[in-house]
């Protein structure tokens, strides 16, 4: 007995969370094969903290958790990988915004006019405290993309890790612990997926090796301290 089996762990966020090009075998499917969790799963590839159009939304997947009535006992989260990409060429997605000293919004009261990903990001992790009070709550901080620019991930992965420092989160920060650089072509291509026929991996999405040797060791490790 690991102290895991059977409880209930929720994933909310984007395609790396889901295990989008590893056949849907992500994060959450391999915490229920190694520690025995019962999973929710309600992350999708393509997911935005802030709202855009056309994607799946975050605030809507933990709006769903809620109305579900899921006896969360762990939740394991990601967000900003798609927030800052740049699909027009030359603005990130969902703007970063700034941070608040007022209460942020109840994720049911969020509109979708004008978000930005640091408003969503921290009524998320607001929401988890207040809804799921007894869950224990770890962010996944994405690894070296070469699919996104080197400076706007810094920021957003900066932020991220602020705000959950700010509400008491616990992150497994891969950009800065697991090596995982995809950057490099070596890592590029025999740690990702070759998600788009390119005849070589995309930098973004981990395969089974990428999750099992940089992803699930510093999770895992993060889950069983908290």
């Amino acid at each position: 007995m690991n102290g895991f089996d059977g409880k209930n762990l929720v994933v909310f966020g984007d395609s790396i969370m889901y295990g989008s090009g590893n056949n849907g075998f992500g994060v959450g499917e391999y915490l229920k094969k190694d520690l025995g969790f019962k999973l929710y799963k309600y992350c999708i590839g393509g997911a935005r903290t802030g709202w855009h159009e056309g994607k799946s939304w975050i605030v809507e997947q933990v709006c769903g958790a809620v109305n579900d009535k899921i006896p969360a006992d762990y939740i394991v989260f990601n967000g900003f990988t798609n927030d800052c990409n740049m699909t027009d060429g030359v603005n990130c997605d969902v703007p970063l915004g700034d941070m608040s000293d007022s209460a942020p919004q109840d994720i049911f009261e969020i509109s979708k006019q004008n978000t930005t990903f640091s408003g969503c990001f921290e009524a998320i992790v607001c929401a988890f405290k207040r809804y799921f009070p007894q869950a224990k709550l770890l962010f996944v901080r994405p690894h070296r993309m070469g699919r996104r620019g080197e400076a706007v991930q810094i920021e957003y992965g900066e932020r991220a890790v602020q705000i959950c420092k700010k509400h008491g989160v616990a992150v497994a920060d891969l950009y800065a612990e697991s090596g995982l650089d995809t950057f490099l072509c070596d890592h590029r291509d025999k740690y990702t997926c070759d998600s788009y026929g390119w005849g070589r991996g995309d930098c973004t999405h981990p395969n089974a090796l990428g999750y099992e040797k940089f992803y699930m060791p510093i999770i895992e490790n993060k889950l069983k301290s908290l």
